[in-house]
């Protein structure tokens, strides 16, 4: 195997689990909206905003550092 190969193969699995990371926040975020829309409680909008919008911007933002800090 090569030196580049070496290092494409070595720059791929950290970028997936960088990405992996990403999307696991993004669906727990959108769980967690999901599941206050059903839940009929007033703190349910806080949970909507604060914990699933939260989680769901975390997802976003970690998603594109890792695309933008990924090393070429």
């Amino acid at each position: 195997m090569t030196e580049t190969a070496a290092m494409t193969s070595t720059t791929n699995t950290f970028l997936s689990k960088r990405l992996r990371r990403s999307g696991i926040l993004i669906i727990v975020g959108l769980v967690v909206e999901g599941l206050s829309l059903v839940w009929n409680h007033p703190l349910s909008f806080v949970a909507f905003l604060g914990l699933g919008g939260l989680l769901l911007a975390a997802g976003i933002v970690f998603y594109l550092w890792s695309l933008v800090s990924a090393p070429s």
